[in-house]
């Protein structure tokens, strides 16, 4: 057999931005600085990014307002968010790329509120409305790699910065790898919203599959329609996750509340009901059809179990994980199927 003759380390890559990127494995490398912590999970880091999905109005820009709240000034928000930008790096930029100038400026005065400081020096807030997609891109791109001190970025939200929108893959991979970049290379978080869809609950797109496939951490914002609690879940995290938790609104403002149905519900999840009961309810709901969408799927769910839609959402993971149902697919539509056969 032919000897092979491997080069010297340094010779491998003539390409010296190649070699920057070489991985050594001797190295030795230390967690990313945590930015904000949710309960005791690393929810943000140095050099990543976090993805707030929820349907239209359910309370995803007042979570967001909580977490740069938190991160502006140091306060604890929400009873669980506690902000921790290092003194060198406690900037925050804001934009928002859909509400008018008054929505916009009403809610920076939120945060303003929430961090107990009429105009905070460390939170820099653009209205990018009146710009086109491609010209908020750019202003954003410009503002992060020229603001100094800076620590965190947090837009509002995404889908306005796409000129082919939000299913072209080409686009979306683009930008997604824009997000990567800017917080590989500066060492900050970004914090992005996007919607869900409105017949699922998949955040839109391929945008919104490319960023949940990259995100360090996902949350998920529902409101609660019977008692118009908005619950947080953490939907994903490369490292610990946290358990949800809710908030309502109280003059203006988000406020911490104890979760709804707090023990009265408590034995109605998934895993403390048998297979039996489980199956039994699924092979009623599909008796006429094997597919049916997010939306009726949680309403039939919640109907049969007397549980709201919070709780129906971990009976819907349950089901999926368990292998009984499985996602499909559909053009612009999710649907999911029932993967049992029915006696």
């Amino acid at each position: 057999m032919k000897e092979v003759v491997i080069p010297e380390k340094t010779d491998l890559n003539q390409n010296p931005t190649l070699e920057k990127l070489r991985i050594d494995p001797t190295a030795e490398i230390g967690e990313p600085p945590v930015y904000c912590r949710i309960g005791e999970a690393p929810a943000l880091t140095a050099g990543n990014f976090c993805l707030l999905n929820g349907k239209a109005k359910s309370g995803k820009t007042f979570f967001l307002s909580g977490i740069i709240a938190s991160m502006v000034s140091g306060n604890k928000q929400l009873g669980n968010i506690s902000g921790c930008l290092p003194p060198d790096k406690n900037v925050v930029l804001f934009f928002d790329t859909e509400q008018s100038e008054f929505h916009a400026t009403r809610t920076i005065k939120k945060i303003c509120r929430m961090a107990d400081d009429p105009d905070p020096d460390n939170l820099i807030a653009y209205g990018l409305r009146p710009l086109t997609p491609a010209d908020r891109l750019a202003v954003i791109e410009e503002k992060v790699y020229n603001t100094p001190c800076l620590g965190a970025v947090a837009i509002d939200g995404i889908r306005d910065l796409l000129t082919m929108g939000i299913n072209d893959e080409a686009e979306a991979t683009s930008l997604t790898s824009k997000f990567l970049k800017w917080t590989a290379e500066l060492d900050i978080t970004l914090i992005l919203l996007l919607h869900q869809n409105k017949t699922d609950l998949n955040a839109r797109g391929h945008i919104g599959t490319e960023v949940i496939n990259k995100a360090e951490t996902v949350l998920t914002i529902t409101k609660d329609d019977k008692s118009g609690l908005f619950v947080v879940s953490c939907d994903y995290s490369r490292d610990i996750g946290f358990e949800e938790f809710a908030f309502n609104i109280q003059d203006g403002l988000p406020v911490a509340i104890e979760m709804p149905e707090k023990g009265q519900a408590k034995g109605r999840t998934p895993q403390s009901i048998k297979n039996e009961e489980h199956i039994a309810v699924l092979n009623q709901i599909f008796s006429k059809s094997k597919k049916m969408s997010g939306t009726d799927l949680l309403e039939a769910i919640g109907y049969h179990f007397t549980v709201g839609k919070i709780r129906s959402r971990d009976f819907l993971y349950h089901y999926i994980l368990q292998g009984w149902l499985e996602k499909e697919r559909e053009g612009k539509s999710v649907n999911y199927e029932y993967k049992r056969a029915i006696f």
